[in-house]
């Protein structure tokens, strides 16, 4: 009964967080301007949305840049849904986004609690959603974002094929075809998932078949068409719903999502990347990018755990009873670190910090929560060896006031660096303010929309624009965050051109691309992100 009400109350603590969560999400959407390319994806998801409106005549998503080797499931949906919102696209989208990442809470608590209990399903929640590189990217990475939410729930329901093998019903079949189909329909590099998939129930078919009494011959085909009955009505609807999202590969349906696996594999985007202050090309980054982003970006409290849970994965994997959770930890595993271990070997074009990899957080807090229940183990045994009963409950009170602590700053924290919760960096390089110019921070080119309106307020307070003046503002930075947060009496023009104003992003020193009197910082703890200078004297 203990039992019982245990996990009755964390799926009542999980419920709270995440309505507490959903409050917040509609409070604050519309804090956070677009990131710097969210206008082109909006064209793209319009584009995507006109091409199924037109009667599949509409052939104008091949022609925005290189976004066609997108599926366009989230774009094309925000296209949908704007068409019905009384809000403005990007207001629309936001919300849209934030839901996709309260969406990727929740499955994570799914997961968490299938493998480990409530108390794992409610920890792995809480540590990503004060993951400020998942959080602050909620609201405006169209991209990464819906693709980490959808696969946690195409792990979600991997783990429970896993569970119930060899005995699949339909309707598991088709709500595990659907996100995986939806994975694929937003980036075809989730197609690993199928693979680590396979590896798994390929282990959890191996462990019936070593526990079936002899003779075992007759199992060995048995077990071989239960898989094949599973795993080809999968990979086909699921194939069949990435189709569905993705109309370039429609085209052409095995050769463009091959061609599009084989760009992502060797994807040409040739940008500076800021590391540990030393400026690398994104084509030739060296093999510690992404462990060193990993560490000074991930809190020190999620840095530790996810270490412990490596270290302490043999006794995660004894408190795993059923051999097919521990195939469902093969599988975090390998979908959490392999895609890693491939980066760090092959040197793929990486930038923006490791949003690329975001999908791999809901994993890491997965595995980090799943090393609470070991460690405290191994520390209450410790504590009965060298303490008191009485000095143990003076050692719990003062760990829970710790943890409470810790907790605190780290919330007050990411609370300072709104809307800019992405740019944030743990103690281990001193915070945003010791990473300021060795670490890439508004990557996104976010922070225009404050400076725009902070510009437009500068120039009211002056007696503003005089009657048929407009003023010339050159952009150094995401010049669509511009032309969007600035009405049509300001001008946006090249960086380098007569204006009267200088609206500039702090990524790649930018800033000091032209000289004038600084009227504008948007700053969060002392770290400018953009710049505003006034060129008329």
């Amino acid at each position: 009964m203990l039992i019982l009400i245990a996990e009755k109350t964390y799926h009542r603590a999980a419920q709270i967080a995440l309505g507490f969560l959903a409050v917040v999400v509609l409070l604050t959407f519309q804090h956070y301007g677009i990131s710097w390319d969210e206008e082109i994806q909006s064209q793209y998801g319009q584009s995507v949305f006109d091409y199924y409106a037109s009667g599949f005549l509409d052939h104008r998503y091949n022609q925005l840049f290189n976004l066609y080797i997108y599926g366009g499931m989230f774009d094309g949906l925000a296209a949908l849904v704007d068409a019905w919102s009384p809000m403005d696209i990007y207001d629309t989208r936001h919300l849209l986004n934030a839901l996709c990442g309260l969406f990727g809470l929740w499955g994570t608590w799914r997961v968490g609690r299938l493998l480990g209990g409530g108390q794992v399903g409610l920890i792995a929640m809480l540590l990503l959603a004060l993951t400020p590189m998942y959080y602050g990217h909620m609201f405006n990475n169209p991209k990464d974002i819906p693709f980490a939410a959808c696969v946690i729930w195409s792990i979600y329901y991997m783990t429970k094929s896993l569970r119930l093998f060899p005995h699949i019903s339909l309707r598991l079949i088709l709500k595990l075809s659907l996100f995986i189909g939806l994975t694929l329909g937003i980036r075809v590099g989730g197609v690993m998932l199928l693979g680590y998939w396979g590896v798994a129930l390929g282990l959890q078919a191996l462990v019936l078949l070593i526990q079936a009494p002899s003779p075992r011959g007759w199992l060995w085909f048995r077990l071989g068409v239960r898989l094949a009955a599973l795993v080809v009505p999968v990979t086909v609807l699921a194939y069949g719903v990435m189709l569905i999202c993705w109309p370039w590969a429609q085209e052409a349906p095995i050769a463009n999502p091959w061609l599009a696996l084989v760009q992502f594999s060797n994807f040409p985007q040739d940008v500076e990347v800021l590391l540990n202050g030393t400026i690398y090309r994104s084509t030739e980054l060296p093999w510690f990018y992404l462990p060193l982003y990993f560490a000074v970006q991930l809190p020190l409290a999620h840095l530790a755990l996810v270490v412990l849970g490596i270290v302490l994965l043999p006794l995660i994997l004894r408190d795993l009873r059923l051999w097919a959770h521990r195939a469902a930890m093969f599988l975090i595993l390998l979908m959490a670190f392999v895609p890693m271990l491939y980066a760090m070997l092959r040197h793929p074009a990486l930038y923006d910090a490791v949003r690329h990899f975001i999908f791999t957080l809901p994993l890491l807090c997965l595995l980090a929560a799943l090393a609470v229940r070991p460690l405290i183990r191994l520390v209450r045994l410790a504590l009965r060896r060298i303490v008191s009963d009485e000095a143990r409950q003076l050692v719990l009170v003062g760990v829970i006031g710790i943890v409470a602590v810790g907790a605190t700053y780290h919330i007050v924290t990411v609370m300072r660096l709104h809307p800019y919760e992405y740019i944030y960096v743990n103690g281990l390089q001193g915070g945003v303010q010791g990473a300021y110019g060795k670490y890439e921070m508004d990557y996104w080119g976010s922070s225009f929309k404050e400076a725009a309106a902070k510009l437009q307020d500068y120039v009211a307070k002056e007696g503003g624009i005089p009657p048929g003046k407009i003023y010339r503002v050159a952009i150094c930075g995401p010049w669509s965050s511009a032309t969007i947060y600035l009405p049509p009496d300001y001008a946006p023009v090249v960086a380098d051109e007569p204006a009267e104003f200088f609206l500039s992003t702090t990524r790649w020193m930018c800033q000091n691309m032209r000289p004038g009197r600084e009227i504008i910082r948007v700053e969060r703890m002392g770290v400018p992100l953009s710049v505003v200078k006034d060129l008329r004297h």
